[in-house]
């Protein structure tokens, strides 16, 4: 979800870090999709995997958002 706390660059590091397989152009497209629309659909997995990737955003000050389709 998009926020005005966290700079771009922090924001990318982050889904870097966080998001299995995420490089920093797929980093930087994620976080001009949230600056641009407030969400963007970033990873899908099995529950196990994306608690831990949701709890680890949470704790890096990102605003994220689980949504079960």
């Amino acid at each position: 979800m998009n926020d005005d706390e966290n700079s771009f660059d922090y924001v990318i590091y982050m889904l870097q870090k966080s998001i299995p397989m995420c490089n920093a152009l797929r980093a930087e497209q994620i976080a001009r999709l949230v600056h641009d629309s407030g969400k963007c659909h970033i990873h899908s997995a099995f529950p196990p995997e994306i608690y831990m990737i949701y709890a680890q955003m949470q704790k890096s000050g990102l605003k994220v958002q689980l949504k079960y389709e």
